[in-house]
């Protein structure tokens, strides 16, 4: 192994962390000022962690656009949609059974509906028009969740206690906190393409596998401690909006440079995408809880997924 490839290693693992924490402190000071405002936890769940915990793929997106390695970008996201629904939702229904209710429904429906067009979009590429109308259904569904956010969730999380800080404390963190990722994002993307370069790997496998998992983690520590914690609406929240704000982003991507796809995106990686958002569609309406032997089929389907990525 070269002293390249060495060095490049070194610096994926230190973006990585970089994107980690950032997007842990934005997560937890953003909720807090959230919730100052008397915002509920489902709310919360599907705008402001979801956009927080979604920074680290915005980050690597653009820059992977800017950079000309769109192949990134695209399998960042759509390996990040893939492993937040069937490795995290399946680990944080094996850590704790998730109760859901018809408004958790309807939010999975509409995961769904920009799941759909998305495929329709990427099957032969995505121009920038075409991004362009991602993005406007997208702030539809953010207006419309924000107007209606009565109607959606009024709960608060039980373990909040009130205003624990000044506002001015948590946007400052959150500023601070957006700079790590992406500075960490560079890092990433830079030395991504060195060691697929190095090791004569795809791009596209590695950010589908590696960068798309590294990125959600901070979903995975969000859900699974908000699914101990008997918060499902953060738990199922994070990841409904989550992949509804990584769907968009792929969306402003091809607006910075038009995003081109291979057969394996088109016929092994979208449809595995909509399988698992459908599958927790159904997980969620069958006795209003996803089981722990939902959750153990989950994350089976995501092993399995893996091991496709090296299926010629």
């Amino acid at each position: 192994m070269s002293n390249e490839i060495i060095i490049s290693m070194l610096v994926f693992v230190a973006g990585l962390i970089l994107i980690i924490k950032g997007a842990d402190w934005i997560t937890k000071y953003g909720s807090l000022l959230a919730k100052k405002l008397g915002v509920s936890e489902l709310i919360i769940g599907i705008t402001l962690v979801a956009m927080a915990t979604s920074l680290p793929e915005l980050a690597v997106a653009i820059i992977s656009a800017v950079s000309n390695v769109n192949d990134i970008a695209t399998g960042t996201v759509i390996g990040s949609n893939i492993s937040n629904i069937a490795l995290i939702l399946g680990l944080s229904a094996l850590a704790y059974p998730l109760s859901t209710k018809r408004k958790y429904l309807n939010q999975g429906f509409a995961t769904l509906g920009f799941s759909l067009l998305l495929v329709a979009f990427l099957f032969d590429g995505m121009m920038w028009y075409e991004g362009a109308v991602l993005l406007l259904f997208f702030f539809a569904y953010i207006g419309y969740s924000l107007k209606h956010r009565k109607e959606i969730g009024t709960e608060l999380s039980e373990d909040y206690k009130g205003p624990r800080g000044r506002t001015w404390e948590y946007v400052a963190i959150c500023i601070v906190s957006g700079g790590l990722v992406v500075l960490g994002a560079n890092f990433m993307v830079e030395s991504t393409v060195s060691i697929a370069r190095g090791f004569g790997i795809p791009e596209l496998v590695i950010s589908m596998i590696i960068i798309a998992l590294g990125t959600s983690l901070p979903e995975l520590a969000t859900s699974v401690a908000a699914a101990i914690k008997r918060m499902r609406g953060i738990s199922l929240g994070n990841i409904i909006g989550s992949n509804i704000f990584n769907i968009a982003i792929l969306g402003l991507s091809s607006m910075l440079a038009p995003l081109a796809v291979t057969p394996h995106v088109v016929f092994i990686d979208l449809p595995v995408m909509i399988g698992v958002t459908a599958a927790l569609l159904v997980f969620m309406r069958t006795g209003w809880k996803i089981t722990r032997k939902e959750g153990a089929f989950l994350v089976a389907v995501y092993m399995a997924f893996i091991a496709s990525q090296f299926v010629a």
